[in-house]
């Protein structure tokens, strides 16, 4: 015995009609933002200035040395943000480059005087 199913009435009515009929309809006009929602240039300064005491996302190159094989190089040993602790510089090292050592015990020394 077979069980036949029928849509219903209603479901066939909405979508013989036009589906834009069926939503609530949007507002004609504009909304414009207000101008006073923008903070003004002190108060981006602060908030930077704030969060660059203790970032080092972007702190100068440095020379790297491997205290395994005595591999160097210049550039920036990875380390974690205290500010952007997600944040991922793709180009610092982790471990030695140098393809028969690959130790992870470098130690940086900076550049600047």
């Amino acid at each position: 015995m077979k069980k036949e199913f029928h849509k219903s009435s209603s479901l066939s009515k909405i979508a013989l009609s036009d589906q834009r009929n069926t939503f609530p309809p949007m507002s004609t006009g504009f909304v414009s933002k207000p101008n006073n929602t923008l903070p003004n240039d002190t108060q981006i300064q602060d908030t930077t200035a704030s969060s660059n005491n203790n970032c080092i996302c972007n702190r100068p190159a440095s020379h790297i040395v491997c205290t395994r094989c005595g591999f160097e190089l210049v550039g920036r040993l990875q380390k974690v943000c205290p500010d952007h602790p997600k944040k991922l510089a793709l180009m610092d090292h982790r471990e030695c480059p140098n393809r028969l050592c690959k130790s992870i015990h470098l130690i940086e020394v900076s550049l600047q005087q």
